[in-house]
């Protein structure tokens, strides 16, 4: 074959390809996109009488007296970052854009659902110890809100999986890379929480090729008072 052939089917290749990824990629967007509005819908949060509206919050949630609305959301593939909200607010992701990859964390008090502070962890850049400092400031009464983006997994070692097992979570000994988790919890449970989930990443099943569909959780948290 002369080179001149040869450059012609190399260039008809590269072709092909660049037009078989950008096809797949788009096709990836529009589900995460579609996945994400969903979820997203624009609600007035109201909730007379116990918590503030907040506007483009969360699936519209109402809670008995002495609970806390919240609603997780890991994050869509690589395309659409994670959300936490509690009491109807959005506290990281969606119009915060404050999330990102790896765990979102919040810490909220348990008594008056006042959020405490909230922070992303990307344990692919971040020395795993930072988060293991940070679990260990939690106190009894605290509600520990998690959601995961991209790949929770880096650098995440048994320590850290233990103490998040302390707080009531079943799956987090399971998690395994670019899993899609969501967590609620609360420091000094003897039981397991009820409020988690884990989408496992299987080529096999997942919703967007490599990555797995989002995994989601709303729920009421009840108000853990002092005496608990």
């Amino acid at each position: 074959m002369r080179l001149k052939d040869c450059v012609y089917v190399l260039t008809t290749v590269v072709i092909i390809l660049i037009w078989y990824f950008s096809i797949n990629w788009s096709k990836l967007q529009e589900l995460a996109k579609q996945s994400y509005k969903v979820s997203d819908f624009v609600t007035d949060c109201e909730n007379p009488g116990l918590f503030q509206s907040h506007f483009g919050c969360c699936p519209h949630k109402h809670c008995p007296v002495n609970h806390f609305p919240f609603h997780l959301h890991s994050g869509v593939a690589d395309v659409v970052a994670a959300k936490i909200c509690l009491n109807n607010t959005v506290i990281m992701g969606g119009i915060r854009s404050n999330a990102g990859q790896g765990l979102n964390i919040v810490v909220a008090n348990g008594e008056t659902g006042q959020v405490l502070r909230n922070t992303n962890f990307n344990l692919e850049s971040k020395d795993p110890k930072e988060l293991l400092a940070y679990l260990k400031t939690l106190k009894p009464g605290n509600i520990v809100l998690v959601a995961s983006y991209i790949d929770p997994t880096p650098n995440l070692t048994d320590e850290i999986r233990d103490i998040f097992s302390a707080l009531g979570s079943t799956m987090v000994k399971s998690l395994k890379p670019r899993d899609s988790w969501v967590f609620a919890g609360t420091y000094g449970i003897k039981r397991a929480s009820p409020f988690e989930k884990l989408i496992q990443n299987d080529m096999r099943n997942n919703a967007y090729e490599d990555w797995p569909e989002m995994g989601e959780v709303i729920g009421c948290f009840p108000r853990i008072s002092e005496n608990e």
